[in-house]
This record gives C-alpha cells, structure tokens and sequence, in this order.
C-alpha cells in the first residue's frame, strides 16, 4: 500500500513539472502607443485563410537600383513587427529570377517596433544594420520608410541600434537633420512608371 501511494505521488510530480507555456497574440496596429519586443530569431508569420489576410506592400529593389512594391499578404490582425519581418525575408525565389533583390542582408534582425499616437514609428535593429553603407544604406533605409508608409501613410521612422536611435542617410547621401524621416526624403528612387498613352483615331 505504500509503495503504491509513492508511485502514485511521484506520477504527479512528473505531471505538475509539464506546464504548457503562454503564448502571445499579435496585437493590431494602432495609433496608439505601442510597443512589440521581438526575440532573437525572427518570428514566422502565421498562415491565414483568405478571409483573415490583407494585402500590404513591402519594397525590395529593382536590377536599375529603384524601389519597387511588392505585394503580400499577413493576417489581418498583424502587427508592424511582422509586416517588417515580411519585408526582412527578402524577396522569393520567383521575384529574384525578374532581378528583384534587397539590401537589407540576412543578417539584419529587428529587436523591437514602436508606435505612437503621433504618426510614427521607432524601429530598434541589431548591430547588422551598420553592415549598410553608402547607395546599399540609403536603399535600405528607404525600403524600410516605404514598408512603414504603405500602413502608416504619412508616418516618420526613427532608427535605432540597440536601443539607441542613429542618424541615417537621405537620397542624397546626406545624414538627416532630425532622427525621423520620411517618404519624401526618398521619393526620387521609386521606380518610374511610363504613362500610357491612348492614340485617338
């Protein structure tokens, strides 16, 4: 009878020690302040069924060296963390074989996305960010601008390594004056779109 009352107590101890762990949920976007801390590896976006996805842009770089949306899609209730995860797993197979390419390399992780009440937002890199230099940064930075305008028109991105926000390029090459910036600050590397002309008879 004893030893029946210790096997029988030893099974729940090896029961209470399975504890499922917590998940979170992806919180919507918002203007309100939020704030979304991402670990270490990048998270894998969820499969959605068509009625819970939306479609975004996410911007990789043509063969010319200009800006081209391109077009996903992401659960419904994604968050700007994931929409910039999105656009950080690069462009597919297929997309690569029409010379579409990025230069925000694999290395390139995001720690955390912020987003305020005032229209924008502060995205915190790791230290593989600073593997960017020169016509490579300043493509990168603007991808990322444009990924955060095509949900947040209108919106300014702050930049930060680690925690600490960075001064990055404009078209031009010249650093920003102000931490945040802006589309407009890159809109001569979109790519170019001929009219289509209608000859009347």
């Amino acid at each position: 009878m004893l030893a029946a009352l210790v096997a029988l107590a030893a099974g729940g101890l090896a029961l209470s020690a399975c504890g499922i762990p917590t998940q979170r949920t992806a919180s919507p976007i918002s203007t309100r302040g939020t704030h979304i801390s991402l670990p270490h590896t990048q998270p894998t976006i969820s499969p959605c069924t068509k009625s819970g996805c939306i479609p975004i842009d996410v911007y990789f770089v043509t063969a010319g060296g200009r800006l081209k949306p391109t077009g996903r899609v992401v659960p419904r209730d994604a968050t700007l963390a994931t929409i910039i995860h999105s656009l950080l797993s690069g462009p597919t197979t297929a997309e690569q074989a029409l010379g579409i390419r990025t230069t925000l390399g694999t290395g390139i992780r995001l720690l955390s996305a912020t987003v305020t009440a005032k229209k924008s937002a502060t995205l915190d890199f790791n230290t593989h960010f600073f593997t960017l230099s020169g016509t490579q940064e300043v493509l990168g930075v603007a991808q990322v601008v444009y990924t955060v305008n095509s949900i947040m028109p209108g919106a300014g991105v702050t930049f930060e390594i680690e925690g600490g926000p960075i001064e990055v390029p404009v078209e031009s090459g010249a650093l920003a004056t102000t931490f945040a910036v802006h589309e407009s600050q890159y809109a001569s590397l979109l790519t170019v779109t001929t009219p289509t002309t209608t000859t009347t008879p």
